[in-house]
């Protein structure tokens, strides 16, 4: 279970709602009576408030797919300058590319930068010269290949 406020609208969550959220973000199967436990609560307690803060959208049950478990060795951040197209739309057709999992529209050197995963140099080379480069309004591309991950985690935000 991954947890985040989503603010407009929604009341500010406590100090005791924040640590539940704060165990259920790093163990999503972490029980009541274990953060009960934790926390000094009564496992009713927690679950009352676990129960409260998924009514008001403040709590969110997601699914995160291992992206690396699923075969993706290879991940290449791709500096994207546009010209004679609007760069939101660039951004957007990027976007639903399926091997891009991160498109952002960026200050400084590039309008946007893209991260793609892939299983394989072949399929990754295939990918950005055929259906990368041939998206209309792209006039340059900066790749990058990681060559070491240090930290990948697919979190919302820490409290």
């Amino acid at each position: 279970m991954l947890a985040r406020s989503f603010g407009a609208g929604s009341r500010v969550m406590d100090e005791t709602d924040q640590r539940i959220a704060e165990f259920l973000r790093e163990d999503g199967r972490a029980s009541n009576r274990g953060i009960a436990d934790a926390l000094g609560l009564s496992p009713r307690l927690v679950g009352a408030r676990i129960d409260s803060m998924l009514l008001r959208g403040e709590l969110r049950v997601t699914a995160v797919a291992d992206l690396f478990e699923a075969g993706n060795d290879l991940v290449l951040a791709v500096g994207v300058t546009v010209r004679g197209r609007p760069t939101l739309e660039v951004a957007e057709e990027l976007a639903a590319l399926e091997e891009v999992c991160a498109v952002n529209i960026v200050s400084g050197e590039f309008d946007i930068e893209v991260l793609i995963l892939s299983a394989d140099h072949e399929t990754l080379r295939e990918f950005v010269s055929t259906r990368v480069s041939s998206i209309r309004g792209i006039e340059r591309l900066m790749p990058a290949l990681s060559l070491e991950l240090f930290k990948f985690e697919n979190m919302w935000s820490r409290f």
